[in-house]
Parts: C-alpha cells; sequence; structure tokens
C-alpha cells in the first residue's frame, strides 16, 4: 500500500495546507457545490482505502501499521466532515430563527 499524501478540505491539516482547496476553487472557478462533492468524494475514498487495506491485512498482504494509518486518516476525514455539517446546520438554523 502506497502513502499518499492528501491534499484539500478532509485532510487540511494532516496533508495539505489550510484553505488549499477553498484557494483552487477560486482560482478554477469552481462553485462551493463543486467544492463539496469532491471533499466528500474524498472523504469516501479515503473510507473505501481504510476498508481495502483491512481486507489485505485478513488476507496477509498488508501490515498492522499501514491499515491503521489508513483507517485514521478515514476516521479523521469522517469526523472533520461530520463538524463541518454540524456547524452548518447550526448556522442554518440560527438563521432561521432570526426575525425580519
Amino acid at each position: 500500500m502506497e502513502v499518499r499524501p492528501t491534499v484539500g478540505w478532509p485532510l487540511q491539516g494532516v496533508g495539505g495546507a489550510p484553505g488549499a482547496a477553498a484557494q483552487r476553487g477560486k482560482e478554477q472557478g469552481a462553485s462551493f457545490a463543486d467544492l463539496l462533492k469532491s471533499a466528500l468524494a474524498e472523504v469516501n475514498r479515503l473510507q473505501q482505502e481504510a476498508e481495502e487495506a483491512s481486507l489485505r491485512l485478513a488476507t496477509g498482504e498488508a501490515e498492522l501499521h499501514q491499515v491503521m494509518i489508513a483507517a485514521e486518516k478515514a476516521n479523521i476525514s469522517l469526523q472533520l466532515t461530520l463538524a463541518i455539517r454540524n456547524k452548518l446546520l447550526d448556522a442554518y438554523h440560527e438563521i432561521m430563527r432570526m426575525q425580519v
């Protein structure tokens, strides 16, 4: 299993510079929806890599430390995604409570 550095939103602190995905979005003219889709696709990719790594461990093709690294990357990216979702929902609810 090769270890690839990840850049962008899901693991900003781990592999990419903070705000790198937003900066790329501004340079390329990507919309918020496009950034969100690409970030979710990255989280999904990390989850799939972790699952594949655990299967390779079961067959003896991978070492435990590789599997643990892949699983933690997937876990951290999922936790960050959920935290961002929760903040967005909080902001939405706050806007809905505003008096017009």
